[in-house]
């Protein structure tokens, strides 16, 4: 019997084959010039080779496939050895051991997994402002199921710090996209989906603000209880977290909803608690009408700071109110008045007893909307004037439902209760107007000390 042999065959495109087997084997595989394979029959004996080719690294992954499944699988298939060299210049060697019709066979098999690698690309497109909390979606979930469901990798860019003006709902935040095209158009179906959401929470949000009429422009007196408006806790009470800004963004939209002064007031965050707030004083104006449904819960005592059902008299409509104070009436407790804040809205009013009734406990379940503020970087004092209260209500479009841009500076202290302070910016027309400098500007006011 022939003893095995070795033998290092060059090949015409550079590279090599280690050939081994028998002599017979070698020779009559060596001597064949057709380049055609030997039939079945014709070996004469049994060998193996070894062949080498490069692979990208990059395209490494699919070849070897997830715990080596592919590279597995290409072995068994084609009764062949494969093994890598380490990495050089962006490839690595795969190494090849079998027979010359089972190598031949595994070369097509990892030239195809090659490929099939797919091309890897890069996408931006851009996004309004008001859709990138929806797209990221509380602590980021949307966002993540995106990705995961369409295997892009998504990039949210944060947004620039603003030099001058605030953002406002028309400004676009970019989203980088990073996939096979495919994949990239897949993730931004869904991220426009969301964009199309946000916008149609939009329209019914102003569509709310739309339905609620003018409320009266009065001064709202400051309240004289020790528990503010902002610092209830019981269920349904104001979160001042409400008013800061979602994300990163540094301004947010809001509503002036009423005001005591040009310095002090109450804003509503412009959010889809508008629809629902809008749906309760439907529903709470459509129950307290009743007659039956009043002496149902007509008030045995009243109670300062108790939260109640009262009937604005500007609009026949009923809101949510605390008691601020009560004066009885002993010779006609009909007109026996109780002094009413609006928790939704900031308003003070005094109205008789008979428009206030207790407040149904499923009225609670959206927290209490107005948010009470000062303006930044303006002295109390030197803002006082009716003439500045006038012009500050004109500025910010006060109790008319017009979105303004609000931006919170910091916070000031007054008993137990931490009140924003913030800076208000008009962007609805060509250019922005920043309140508190228009005030000074018409010398209705002077800026703090601390902003000079």
């Amino acid at each position: 019997m022939d003893a095995p042999r070795w033998k290092t065959l060059a090949l015409p495109l550079g590279g090599a084959l280690l050939l081994t087997g028998t002599a017979g084997a070698l020779y009559y595989y060596l001597t064949r010039q057709d380049g055609k394979k030997p039939e079945v029959g014709q070996t004469k004996g049994s060998f193996e080779i070894t062949a080498r080719m490069d692979v990208p690294q990059k395209a490494l992954g699919l070849v070897i496939g997830r715990h080596g499944s592919n590279v597995n699988l290409i072995q068994r298939s084609t009764n062949t050895k494969i093994n890598f060299s380490d990495e050089k210049n962006g490839k690595q060697t795969c190494i090849i051991v079998g027979s010359p019709e089972n190598i031949s066979l595994a070369r097509e098999l990892i030239k195809k997994a090659i490929n099939s690698q797919p091309v890897i690309e890069v996408s931006e497109m851009k996004v309004p402002c008001m859709a990138i909390s929806r797209i990221i979606g509380r602590n980021g979930d949307t966002v993540r199921s995106i990705s995961h469901t369409t295997g892009v990798k998504i990039t949210v860019v944060k947004e620039e710090e603003f030099s001058s003006s605030p953002t406002s709902c028309e400004d676009m935040r970019r989203i980088i996209l990073k996939g096979t095209k495919e994949q990239i158009e897949a993730a931004k179906i869904q991220l426009l989906e969301k964009v199309a959401e946000a916008e149609e929470y939009r329209q019914k949000i102003s569509a709310s603000a739309n339905k609620m009429s003018l409320r009266f422009r009065g001064r709202q007196g400051t309240q004289e209880s020790e528990t503010s408006p902002s610092s209830l806790s019981s269920n349904g009470s104001v979160h001042q977290e409400a008013l800061s800004p979602h994300g990163r963004d540094k301004y947010i939209e809001a509503y002036v909803s009423a005001v005591n002064s040009a310095t002090h007031f109450w804003l509503q965050v412009v959010s889809p608690r508008a629809i629902q707030l809008d749906k309760l004083v439907t529903e709470m104006t459509e129950y307290y009408s009743d007659k039956e449904n009043r002496e149902l819960h007509q008030l045995d005592k009243v109670t300062v700071d108790s939260i109640v059902a009262a009937k604005f008299p500007h609009d026949d409509s009923w809101y949510r109110g605390r008691v601020c104070s009560f004066e009885p009436n002993e010779k006609n407790l009909e007109e026996s008045q109780v002094t009413v804040y609006y928790v939704d809205f900031g308003d003070t009013e005094t109205i008789k007893i008979d428009t206030v009734c207790e407040l149904r406990t499923d009225f609670l379940r959206l927290s209490f909307q107005a948010i009470e503020c000062f303006l930044a970087n303006i002295d109390p004092e030197s803002a006082q004037s009716e003439e500045a209260a006038d012009v500050f209500e004109e500025l910010t479009y006060a109790s008319q439902w017009k979105v303004v841009m609000v931006n919170v500076v910091g916070y000031k202290q007054q008993g137990s209760t931490t009140i924003p302070c913030v800076e208000i910016t008009d962007s609805n027309g060509p250019t922005d107007v920043h309140v508190s400098e228009e005030l000074v500007k018409r010398g209705l006011a002077t800026f703090s000390k601390d902003n000079k």
